[in-house]
Formats: C-alpha cells, structure tokens, sequence
C-alpha cells in the first residue's frame, strides 16, 4: 500500500528489550574503547565524553525506530469515532526547557488519534472494550507482550473539551521523522566528535586543543540541528494518500467528531505505560460523524472499505493502472478521447 510514511519497524516479542538495556549492549564496546583511547589524553580525553554522548543518543533512536514498537500481527483496520487528538505542534507548544521529558517528547512528532472503538460508548473501561466485538482485540494485551515484554495498561483518552467521561480507546498515529532527523544530527556530531579527538591528539599544543575545541563544538551544533530539524518535521494527516487534511474533534456537547475508518499496521508500544496501538496510519477516510450512537452498518462499510483496499494493492490491478491508456489528466468522459483500435507503433499506443 503506497502513499503514506514509515520511519520505524516493529521488533517480534522475543526481541525486545528495554530502552536501557539496548543502550548498554549497544555502547559496552564503544566505551571500552574510549575508555583506553582517553587514557593519559587529557584534555583531548574529554571529548570522547561527547562523542560518547553522542553514540548513547544514536543507540536510543534506533531503540526508539526499531525496537520500541513491538509486532502484533501485521496490518489491521478498525472504525472508530474520534475522543482526542494530539499534534506535533502542540506538542512543541507544551516544552518546558526545565522539563526535559517535555523536550524529548517534542521530538516524538507522530500525530496522534484517539479512537472510540465500535460499538463501545464513551466511558468504557479498558477491560470492557477488550471483550467487545468484532474488534475489542486490538486493545487486549497479547501472549507475546505478556510473555516477553512484562508490562501493559491500555489506552485512556478524554476529550479537550472535557464533556466526555476518560473513555478506553484504541491509540493510532501517521508517523513524523523527528527522531529520525535527530538520529541524523546525532550521527554527525558523533563523527565530528571522533575526528575533534583525533587531530586534538595529533596536533602539538595548544594548536591540538583549538582545532579539537572547534570540532566538538560543531560536533554539538550538530546534534542541536538534528533536533531542531527533526521538532519541524511533524507527522500529518496529509501525509496519507487520500486521508482527510482536517480531523474533526467531539465539540462542547460531546459530538460532532468524525468517525474513520483507519488501517494500519498493529503493534505494541512500549514507550509509555504499554498500550496497542495502529501505527504508522497506511490508509484513513471518514465515514461519517459522531451523532451519539453507532450505525447498524459500521461492520458492512469497515468490510466494504478493506475489500477496496485489499482489491487495490493487487499486484494485477496495480500493473493495469500502469498501463499507459490510464495515465489521462482529464477523464474521458468529460474530453471524449478514446482508445485507438488500430495496431500501436513502436512507440506506443495512439491515443485520438
């Protein structure tokens, strides 16, 4: 399925591991190693201080790109009616520079919905809507997450408006690349930061220590820019071909938000107390809005919806809309032109 982004993947239950744990396993030989390179250095030692830094931050963007999210079965859809949303730009808004838990979820630049699951209503709990049906699962806590993983909650969210009770939901994201970029910015200054070691070291005094000083200092710059980069580089309803460009939220009487049908890859995220969630959103359209109660055809439009989706990604109806009769800007139908029945030159077929 095209048309959409993705910067992470998803690790299977048995490979998981914590944050901190991936950390150390990651960064044990590169502090070995700086350890014995700063020795008797000093002051040029102190660089690789940075340079390590800067090797610790790159080992938790890959934990957060690629290990963080755990698998749950590859990709499932579900409709659901819209409690909350979260953007980057509120996000941002919300830093406080003395917080640095506000900073570093600046740089978490997925855009996030809160979804009511069908046929459940505001106010459900957590172990309520793990037993509804059809799609109650994709909140439950799976064999795999308890077995390997060790910790989940579940998802709660309540309207900005604060009319609705707090309401079990089903979490789902479109993915931005702020850690991604961050990574990025990071990977530079760890280089930046080795290459400030080295000619500290080999060059005579105090020429070692200035051409040393300069680099680590743009070895920081550099981070600093990843992340800067990586805060603007926001996840967005947009991104997702054919998804809605605004995502209308309950209003002050609890209503009005839209309902979506949402298809997306299924997975566990560790970051936060432990919760399921769709992530990265691969398809999103609105079905309609939020009135109170739920349609008795929400299960025949989800089924219609994935049958459409699934028709689409078929490898012979990808190739025939390749086909070069179907590259037209202006349907046919309003300009008239046909496809020739007369044998196609060589370079092509004749369009009149």
């Amino acid at each position: 399925m095209a048309g959409y982004k993705q910067y992470t993947l998803c690790s299977q239950p048995m490979s998981w591991m914590s944050p901190a744990a991936y950390i150390a396993t990651a960064t044990a030989a590169t502090a070995a190693i700086f350890a014995l390179l700063g020795y008797g250095t000093f002051p040029c030692g102190l660089i690789l201080i940075e340079a390590f830094a800067a090797a610790g931050g790159v080992a938790f963007c890959d934990w957060w790109l690629n290990i963080r999210l755990v698998c749950l079965g590859g990709d499932e859809s579900v409709i659901g009616a819209v409690i909350s949303v979260e953007t980057p730009q509120e996000k941002v808004g919300n830093v406080d520079l003395g917080d640095p838990k506000t900073i570093a979820n600046a740089l978490d630049t997925d855009y996030s919905i809160n979804l009511l699951v069908y046929p459940t209503m505001p106010g459900v709990d957590q172990a309520h809507l793990e037993t509804s049906v059809p799609y109650g699962y994709l909140a439950a806590e799976t064999d795999g997450v308890r077995d390997h993983v060790g910790f989940f909650t579940g998802a709660k969210a309540r309207d900005k408006k604060g009319v609705l009770p707090p309401t079990a939901v089903l979490h789902a994201e479109f993915e931005g690349a702020g850690i991604a970029d961050f990574r990025v910015g990071l990977l530079v200054a760890y280089g930046l930061a080795l290459a400030a070691w080295a000619l500290c070291v080999a060059l005579p005094p105090p020429f070692g220590w200035i051409v040393g000083g300069v680099l680590a200092l743009l070895a920081f710059l550099a981070a600093l820019l990843g992340g800067a980069i990586g805060v603007g580089d926001g996840g967005s309803p947009s991104d997702v071909e054919g998804a809605p460009t605004e995502i209308h939220q309950p209003d002050d009487k609890g209503l009005g938000s839209d309902l979506l049908y949402v298809r997306a890859r299924w997975v566990f995220d560790s970051l936060h107390s432990g919760w399921n969630e769709l992530h990265p959103i691969k398809a999103c359209t609105v079905v309609g809005s939020w009135d109170g109660d739920w349609s008795s055809d929400t299960v025949g439009v989800k089924d219609r919806l994935d049958a459409a989706f699934d028709a689409a990604d078929r490898d012979d109806v990808i190739k025939r809309q390749g086909r070069a009769e179907h590259q037209w800007r202006v349907h046919p139908l309003v300009n008239g032109c046909e496809l020739s029945t007369e044998p196609a030159p060589e370079d092509g077929p004749v369009i009149l």
